[in-house]
């Protein structure tokens, strides 16, 4: 009896404490959806309302005008749209005192019972913490409790809304009446009470419960495990699509710039060969298109990278001096060929040298730039950079870019740094692209920490500003040359399997006065070097048999044969993507070369690689 007793009064107590945790849930849902719906509301009526238009009710005698009824129409019908809502309204803070403006009971039949509406700048003396939390922050809330208006309990949810322009205004809030929510819920109390008077009932069958609920819990701990167990296979799945996506994004580049290296070398090697000018103007555009191409394919797979979260910048020390040098040196053709006026200019006080990804930096640039001279078709372009501060070893940098081209409307300002979006007046103006220029330039700024921003107007040109933060460098010095001291004819031995490449690669080394060797994987680059002397290896990255790489480790082990370990070795590769360069070093490379190549690129890679500081260099060295 005992033990009946204690189960009786525990399953008692336990159905107690069940039914008020359900009691307190059903209210809780009932205003989780009641606060849901008046946020739901309160945003809708927010986007409704013309902020432009609010801005000018500024006077209890603008009541009943036009502009008022137009402003006042949106909330009128939001209050209609439901039997709940009591009223719809938005207020101003002014010198931090709110004030009513618009009151969706103005003129409404309904006002005797809802109450009068306020007249427009009415003063809100009541304390609310809700929305002057809203005025604040500018983000949608709604009251967590109701509040007591004398029988009534409502709640109330509150917006903000802006202009045109985007500029905040004021407040849109939403009161609803909760009579059918406390009827609801008096219904609840009172099955609650019935219940609970049922108990001894519900305690003969507490067995059967127990039961059925242990079956219940079993079957829902198995669909959790097999949910589990499924986000696991998606998640394994997701990651094999990005290893997949990467692989076929380096196959791509490396399969795209492989003919691109032959159609761009037979270009080079035209034009070096005194072609009449009609021939020149041709190879200039075969040239100019393949390049235009390769910028194209350089822009969707930085693109690629930056959304997939794996582009890295690489700091080291440079002279701002030279960066900009290089710019007007890669700028001024276009420049020449439009008739524009280039100029680019440098404050006094920059520092010598900064610490950064110099590459990003000019690739931004450059995008700018030649954005720039794509749109002038008369004027100026102007590069420059200013310091704006240097303090604790840091130098704020302002980069800008201005021009007197066509400009941009204002209501084209929000989609300028959208992907694959070409603004309408710039594809009627010039056409082409992929879209990505300014993306790509947007996400890099972001990714050193700085912020980009552009001025403009139609017909007004654009002034396009980025600021960056960089740690100040020791001066260096980063003259380059990229006509080499003459040097020897060198017997390079040459590591290519494209039939293409090599034809390519052979004529473009014998009209710079050396003497190739062409051999077509790995196997047979470490063969020749075991069997004669070479001044220079050039080694393509992919090849059958034996890789590039792997020769590469294998030739400065000194373990395979060759007589001269030490010897020189340029990647020339059309493996061009993020990581691949350093692969190409850490195997034992001196230098790297990504395809397409020119002549002028190859001249400047054996030279770098030939001088070591001096004019004979490492060659002279690994003779």
């Amino acid at each position: 009896m005992r033990d009946a007793f204690l189960a009786a009064l525990i399953t008692f107590v336990c159905s107690a404490i069940g039914l008020t945790i359900i009691y307190v849930r059903a209210r809780d849902a009932q205003m989780d959806g009641v606060r849901r719906e008046l946020l739901q509301l309160a945003r809708t009526s927010a986007v409704q309302v013309d902020g432009d238009l609010h801005r000018s009710l500024t006077s209890p005698a603008l009541a009943g005008t036009a502009d008022h009824l137009r402003a006042l129409a949106p909330l009128i019908r939001i209050h209609r749209a439901a039997i709940d809502i009591v009223d719809v309204y938005t207020g101003v803070l002014i010198d931090g005192q709110i004030y009513w403006v618009l009151d969706s009971r103005f003129g409404s039949p309904s006002s005797q019972e809802d109450g009068a509406a306020d007249p427009i700048m009415t003063a809100y003396k009541d304390p609310d913490a809700v929305l002057q939390q809203v005025f604040e922050t500018q983000v949608p809330a709604a009251d967590i409790e109701p509040r007591r208006d004398g029988q009534h309990a409502y709640m109330s949810a509150f917006a903000p809304f802006f202009d045109r322009s985007g500029k905040f205004v004021g407040v849109v809030g939403v009161d609803m009446v909760l009579d059918a929510i406390d009827a609801r819920m008096t219904s609840i109390r009172a099955a609650f009470a019935a219940a609970l008077a049922a108990v001894s009932i519900l305690s003969l069958i507490a067995g059967a419960v127990a039961l059925h609920l242990r079956r219940v819990s079993a079957g829902i701990v198995k669909k959790l495990r097999a949910a589990r167990a499924q986000a696991e296979l998606n998640a394994a799945e997701a990651q094999a699509a990005g290893r997949a996506k990467s692989s076929f994004l380096a196959m791509m580049s490396h399969e795209i710039r492989t003919p691109m290296n032959g159609i761009l070398g037979v270009a080079d090697l035209l034009r070096g060969m005194s072609p009449d000018p009609k021939q020149r103007k041709l190879l200039d555009i075969l040239a100019a298109s393949g390049e235009s191409l390769l910028r194209i394919i350089n822009d969707i797979l930085d693109f690629s990278k930056i959304e997939a979260e794996r582009l890295e910048l690489r700091p080291r020390p440079f002279e701002l001096q030279g960066l900009l040098e290089e710019m007007e040196h890669l700028l001024r053709p276009q420049a020449h060929d439009k008739q524009v006026k280039l100029v680019v200019e440098a404050a006094d006080d920059l520092p010598v040298a900064v610490d950064g990804d110099r590459q990003r930096l000019a690739q931004v640039l450059m995008n700018l730039g030649t954005n720039a001279l794509k749109f002038t078709d008369r004027g100026e372009v102007r590069m420059g950079v200013r310091l704006l501060e240097s303090t604790a070893g840091r130098a704020r940098l302002a980069f800008r870019v201005r021009d007197t081209g066509i400009g941009i409307e204002s209501e084209a300002l929000p989609h300028l740094f959208m992907p694959f979006v070409q603004l309408a007046d710039a594809a009627r103006h010039r056409g082409g692209g992929t879209g990505l220029g300014l993306v790509i330039s947007q996400k890099l700024v972001n990714l050193m920490g700085g912020t980009i921003s552009v001025e403009t107007g139609r017909h007004q040109g654009s002034c396009f500003t980025f600021i960056v933060d960089l740690p100040l460098a020791d001066t260096i010095s980063t003259t380059t040359t990229n006509t080499v001291s003459p040097l020897n004819a060198l017997s390079i031995l040459v590591a290519e399997d494209n039939s293409v490449n090599q034809t390519i690669v052979e004529a473009m080394l014998r009209q710079l006065g050396h003497l190739p060797t062409l051999v077509a994987n790995g196997r047979e680059v470490l063969t020749a070097l075991a069997q004669e002397d070479f001044d220079l290896v050039l080694m393509d990255c992919n090849m059958p048999v034996m890789d590039g790489l792997d020769a590469t480790r294998l030739l400065r082990a000194g373990s395979s044969g060759v007589r001269n370990p030490r010897i020189p070795v340029i990647a020339l590769t059309a493996n061009a993507m993020e990581g691949d360069r350093e692969s190409c070093l850490a195997a034992g490379m001196d230098d790297f070369v990504a395809k397409p190549v020119g002549i002028a690129a190859l001249r400047a890679a054996i030279g770098r690689v030939g001088k070591g500081g001096s004019p004979e260099g490492k060659i002279a060295a690994a003779r």
